[in-house]
Formats: C-alpha cells, sequence, structure tokens
C-alpha cells in the first residue's frame, strides 16, 4: 500500500515533542511599495553555524503557522570570514532556503551615505 520495500525496520520512540520558544532577532510585519505584506525575520549571526538551516526552518514553519502571512527571511553573518553554512535543505518531500548576507561584503559608503545616524554609527563600527 504504502509503496516501500523494507529490507529491515527498527523501531524509533514515537514522542518527538519539542518544546520551543524562539525569540528571532528583528520580527517586523512589512507592507512594500506594491502593497505585498509579509514577515520580516533577521537574524545577525557572529558564528558560522552548520546547523543555521534547521534552526529558520523551524522559525520559518513556526511563524508561517502563527501570522498566516508570507515569510521573508535572513540571516545577517557579522564574522569577519566568508560564512560557509548552508542554506538550502533539499529533501524529496521539503526544500528550504533563507538569504544570508555576509556583513563585510556589504558597501560601507551605504552606511555612511544613510540620512540615519544608527546606520551611519553602524558602517563606521565596521
Amino acid at each position: 500500500m504504502l509503496g516501500i520495500e523494507a529490507a529491515s525496520t527498527e523501531e524509533l520512540p514515537d514522542d518527538v515533542q519539542h518544546t520551543k520558544e524562539r525569540k528571532p532577532d528583528v520580527l517586523k510585519r512589512v507592507t512594500d511599495v506594491r502593497s505585498n505584506t509579509f514577515v520580516l525575520q533577521i537574524e545577525f549571526q557572529l558564528a558560522d553555524e552548520p546547523q543555521m538551516v534547521y534552526r529558520m526552518a523551524e522559525y520559518y514553519v513556526m511563524l508561517s503557522r502563527k501570522y498566516g502571512l508570507p515569510i521573508e527571511q535572513f540571516v545577517i553573518f557579522l564574522g569577519s570570514t566568508k560564512p560557509t553554512m548552508p542554506v538550502r535543505l533539499m529533501h524529496r518531500r521539503m526544500q528550504f532556503e533563507f538569504s544570508l548576507i555576509s556583513f563585510t561584503d556589504l558597501d560601507y559608503q551605504l552606511f555612511l551615505r544613510s540620512e540615519r545616524p544608527e546606520e551611519v554609527c553602524i558602517g563606521r563600527a565596521s
């Protein structure tokens, strides 16, 4: 009936419940100039975290379920090296991806030209 020809099976514990409370670094409801409304989540990451893709996938599902809106996610990597963390999960029944921005790849002039003092301070600190 399932189309599975098992060579062997092993019983696994059927209790997979995890009590998770997640607090995103930045979480906003955004309506853009084209009237698209979505949830914006931004995470700031100092370490090149190999498991980050799973954490972001958890956030995605939790936020989607709670708000019922499209989710836009970004990880801003603040480390001094080029990040190598995976940004994509590709499984037969699930695909997931988040956007990764390395702070070192950003043009510091973007911050210095800003009219917002907090952006100028960020640019000068890097």
